[in-house]
């Protein structure tokens, strides 16, 4: 007992740390853990509701400036601080046995031998960076995903072990997060272009400030988490419960639809024939699964691409798919080909977070951008080695009607090196309302005084249809690509002379200030496995191929049993391995744990005869 309570206080220090040094007011965030542990400790069960609906809905990024560590790290460490106390393990929890214990230990072995390479691999490192893409501590932030899911493992095991309803209570907690964020992504939509506008170019990001470097990680997420709707009219009371699984599988389709990816369609309607499928088979087992149920994903995600495909956005989108499959097809190429040639590379990678530092040194084009916060006898500054259309920005209060007064000093490396700085309404990847001004250097090389008036009148509109005001972000960028930058004491007074920015003198890092990039090729190879090949070799691939298989089997055996949350679970890992073709679906840590997850959930259906 007392090396339970110790392990649980080695989760409670870094809550207590990480709040103390939040860059926004920590107490609301304290007292969502504090009432979760206070649940737990009642309902340990609960954390398979409360993590897989905090995990995607979650994300303060875009305030805080923090991407490394996220608010929804807070409350697995708070779960698993509360369950390690009130939860007692068995060995049999520990480690799964037979194939799916064979399987998950390839998975931490791969992923280790990819995080040591990737810690102490040099490649491209500049020796200082605070592009954390180009850190080797990169590797822990992927790495952090799958460490969660599985201090995660052994309390899902326990509960299954005495319960058999592990599955069906984590598609409950899918259901809740993708139930929030539809709610996220239609307030966007709203602000921004309306609910109802199909045309206009504007896709939505939802709560995955990941998107700010590309990706279609809200698209992939939505694609697995949509099966789990049907969770709720499983069970005894299964008619009850439909009003809500309608309203949160509208919701959830609506988001899909303004994705506007076409993999995440695909995705989902590959999910959906699967899950249909299964549901046939689980209903010619048992009565209980309504021969209905089985036609509702197939029949909804048809209903939704049909009149998704019928707007103008996305018939420019479909216009432009041989061209942008050529785009995909050099990205894979270029990626590919910088990595390190020898059966060491091939068998386990070149390391864990190691493209962006090997692009950087390697490759002849699509090369990231560096950022670096670096201080001189008279403070801090940053420099912007700007090789990309990079922003750094802030997210600042609406201000009110008036001018904008800016004023920094500024030092460029050469006489073309010129910093632009903007204010727009703006949520992650667009701009709209912009106003700002770009300054040359009159002398490279030295610090300069820069004072820059701009009208903040028509900032922070409300929305369309909502009384809720728009986003406005404040940001530095290169505007001449190849050259370097640097800036400090940054100060923004709105007309009444109030300062806008926070820690704009850098004296506390670069809280408050998150960057975004319009080049998506320079992060990452757009394909799943051709980066996990890259990163953990063949042997990573492999497990992860493994992982998938197996996970998916168990849920077909336990819909051959009659379990319609075998169906359910093989349908969203269908749905990830589809996503995976066109875009890097675990480079986001909060996706990644919530895929491994739906895995496991997976895997304790491979041999559990009690279920359904």
């Amino acid at each position: 007992m007392p090396a339970r309570y110790l392990l649980s206080g080695l989760c409670v220090v870094p809550i207590v740390w990480i709040l103390a040094i939040f860059p926004l007011p920590p107490w609301p965030l304290a007292a969502a853990l504090v009432l979760l542990a206070a649940i737990l400790w009642r309902y340990p069960s609960g954390f398979l509701l409360a993590i897989p609906a905090v995990l995607p809905a979650l994300d303060l990024g875009l305030w805080s400036g923090w991407t490394g560590i996220e608010p929804p790290d807070l409350f697995v460490l708070a779960a698993l601080a509360v369950l390690i106390v009130r939860v007692p393990l068995q060995r049999a929890d520990l480690v799964p046995s037979g194939w799916p214990g064979a399987v998950v230990l390839a998975m931490v072995g791969c992923y280790a031998i990819a995080a040591v390479m990737g810690l102490t691999a040099p490649l491209g490192y500049t020796g200082h960076s605070d592009n954390p893409y180009l850190r080797p501590d990169n590797a822990l932030r992927l790495l952090k995903g799958p460490i969660e899911a599985l201090a995660l493992l052994p309390f899902m095991r326990q509960r299954h072990r005495l319960h058999a309803d592990t599955p069906r209570l984590l598609g409950l907690g899918i259901a809740i997060g993708l139930a929030a964020v539809a709610v996220e992504v239609a307030v966007e939509r709203a602000l921004f272009v309306g609910l109802t506008d199909f045309a206009a170019d504007y896709r939505v990001v939802g709560p995955f400030v990941s998107m700010r470097i590309g990706g279609g990680h809200i698209g992939a997420y939505l694609a697995m988490a949509l099966p789990f709707v049907l969770t709720l009219g499983l069970g005894r009371r299964r008619w009850p419960m439909w009003p809500l699984a309608i309203a949160i599988g509208l919701g959830g389709a609506y988001a899909l639809v303004v994705t506007f990816a076409r993999t995440a369609y695909a995705a989902a309607l590959g999910s959906s024939a699967i899950v249909g499928l299964l549901l046939l088979l689980a209903a010619r087992r048992r009565g209980s699964v309504s021969w209905v149920l089985a036609a509702i994903p197939v029949v909804s995600i048809l209903a939704i691409i049909g009149a998704a495909a019928s707007s103008t956005m996305m018939q420019q989108r479909f216009s432009t798919l041989a061209v942008d499959l050529l785009t995909r097809e050099a990205n894979w190429k270029e990626g590919w080909s910088v990595r390190d040639p020898g059966w060491i590379a091939n068998l386990f990678g070149m390391g864990l977070g190691t493209y962006q530092r090997t692009m950087l040194l390697r490759a002849p084009i699509d090369r990231p951008s560096d950022l670096r916060l670096e201080a001189d006898a008279t403070g801090a500054f940053v420099s912007l080695i700007g090789l990309t259309p990079l922003y750094l920005g802030q997210k600042i209060a609406a201000p009110p009607p008036g001018p904008l007064h800016l004023t920094l000093r500024f030092r460029g490396d050469t006489a073309a090196a010129a910093i632009g700085v903007t204010v727009c309404d703006k949520v992650l990847l667009y701009s709209e309302n912009c106003r700002g001004a770009q300054i040359r250097p009159s002398t490279p090389g030295a610090w300069e005084n820069v004072d820059v008036q701009m009208d903040g009148t028509g900032l922070g509109a409300a929305g369309v249809g909502i009384p809720l005001g728009k986003p406005v972000e404040f940001a530095f960028f290169a505007p001449t690509l190849g050259t370097t930058i640097a800036f400090r004491d940054a100060h923004l007074r709105d007309s009444r002379g109030t300062e806008m920015l926070t820690n704009g003198d850098f004296s506390r890092g670069l809280d408050r200030w998150l960057f975004t990039d319009d080049d998506h090729l320079s992060w990452r190879i757009k394909n799943q496995y051709i980066m996990q090949l890259f990163e953990l070799g063949a042997v990573g691939l492999l497990s992860l191929l493994a992982l998938c298989g197996l996970a998916g089997l168990g849920g077909l055996r336990a819909a051959l049993r009659g379990d319609a949350m075998g169906a359910i679970v093989a349908g969203a890992i269908g749905a990830f391995a589809i996503s995976g073709v066109s875009d890097y679906v675990l480079e986001v840590p909060r996706i990644a744990t919530l895929f491994y997850t739906i895995c496991w959930a997976g895997l304790l259906q491979w041999d559990d005869r009690r279920a359904g």
